[in-house]
């Protein structure tokens, strides 16, 4: 039997968990085309666990019937410093989306990841 290294992912996943407790995750999935980075569609989850894989993870992204090459996670906490109630979640994502197409770069005040489950950073381009 071999034991797996975890990866980016995993290793983002067991730090917030470790640090916050359940939370709500924001999920925005981009299309990484040249130098353009274009959100293609978003949702959020509640974690209550970091038991999750990146092969879970990507999965449960593929189900979504959207190609994309990256994607993005914001971390979401109530004033008690659990989960949003759905309501709340749903406007904060709202939020979220605002922000990314306002400004691509938002996506690094989340974590951004590749297909393979590895840390992006996006960096502003000259033109």
């Amino acid at each position: 039997m071999t034991a797996t290294v975890p990866g980016d992912f995993e290793q983002w996943l067991a730090a917030q968990f470790a640090d916050t407790g359940p939370f709500t995750l924001f999920i925005v999935l981009v299309r990484i085309q040249g130098d353009e980075v274009v959100a293609v569609k978003s949702s959020y989850a509640h974690l209550v666990g970091d038991d999750l894989g990146w092969d879970d993870m990507r999965r449960l992204l593929d189900s979504a019937r959207t190609p994309w090459d990256g994607v993005a996670f914001f971390v979401g906490l109530d004033t008690a410093g659990g989960p949003l109630d759905d309501a709340m979640a749903a406007r904060r994502l709202r939020d979220v989306e605002a922000d990314v197409a306002a400004d691509p770069l938002a996506l690094n005040r989340g974590l951004f990841f590749d297909r393979d489950g590895r840390h992006l950073r996006i960096d502003e381009v000259a033109r």
